[in-house]
């Protein structure tokens, strides 16, 4: 079973340090999250803050839910963007994009990890949205998902409405060479940081496209469920079947996935 990240991150790449005040910020976590404060109110305290109707159990007690906001007057380091660059496959100007920023900005929550994920997820975009209405950023590198993030793609996501993808910037789909698996492996990033398995399918020599979307589909699933797919689910994606059954992936990092294999159902065998 795979254990929630104890801290969930994102940074904000923007073309000019974001100058942010904390009455700024403050006003935007209460009208997203409700009850927010500062850490420390005092003249050059910070940008953390605790949400006081927000508990977890902490130590024999229960403790705020935190998040703590770090401006960074430098460039993320051309290294530690290769990965999200490259497994970006859904924003073709991303590298052009992630090239032009000057800044960052960190994002990120203490003891969250205890809620359940829909909340803590939920809570953390309410807590980004909030920032990214202050000021748009260039481009979101979601650590959790390995991905680069359009932010204006990711606001009108989370819109309230039919259409909206509470995932659409957690759940990334990688495409990873992988010498155990004998080639191309598909698989899901950013259920197993929430604490749920995520899934993952050998390519062979099919066509890319059609199991990304088999991938996003069964992960939105999940994600909506919760972790309730059994041991020898059939899923059906690309005009094939695919047996799900629970097991280590193949690509760093390590965590526990559910591998569809392809089944050819015999008998009277339903698939769901």
């Amino acid at each position: 079973m795979n254990a929630p990240v104890n801290s969930y991150a994102v940074d904000l790449l923007y073309d000019e340090l974001p100058l942010f005040t904390r009455d700024e910020v403050l006003h935007k976590l209460r009208d997203r999250c409700g009850a927010a404060s500062a850490m420390d109110p005092s003249p050059g305290g910070g940008l953390n803050f605790f949400f006081p109707d927000l508990r977890v159990p902490f130590k024999g007690g229960t403790a705020p839910v935190q998040v703590a906001i770090a401006v960074a007057s430098g460039k993320i380091a051309p290294e530690q963007c290769r990965a999200e660059l490259k497994q970006t496959w859904d924003w073709a100007e991303a590298k052009d994009v992630v090239a032009r920023h000057q800044s960052h900005v960190v994002i990120s929550d203490l003891l969250a990890h205890a809620l359940p994920y829909k909340s803590r997820l939920g809570f953390f975009q309410n807590v980004l949205c909030g920032i990214l209405e202050l000021m748009t950023p260039l481009a979101i590198r979601w650590r959790p998902a390995q991905k680069f993030v359009n932010p204006d793609v990711l606001l009108k996501a989370l819109e309230p409405g039919e259409t909206r993808d509470p995932i659409k910037g957690a759940v990334n789909v990688r495409r990873t060479l992988s010498s155990s698996a004998g080639g191309v492996v598909l698989d899901t990033l950013g259920l197993g940081a929430l604490g749920l398995p995520d899934f993952e399918i050998s390519l062979g020599d099919r066509m890319p496209a059609l199991f990304d979307a088999l991938l996003r589909s069964v992960a939105r699933y999940e994600y909506d469920l919760g972790d309730v797919i059994a041991d020898g689910r059939v899923f059906k994606g690309g005009g094939e079947s695919f047996l799900a059954e629970r097991g280590t992936s193949s690509a760093e990092p390590s965590r526990e996935v559910f591998v569809l294999k392809t089944y050819r159902a015999t008998g009277n065998t339903t698939v769901r």
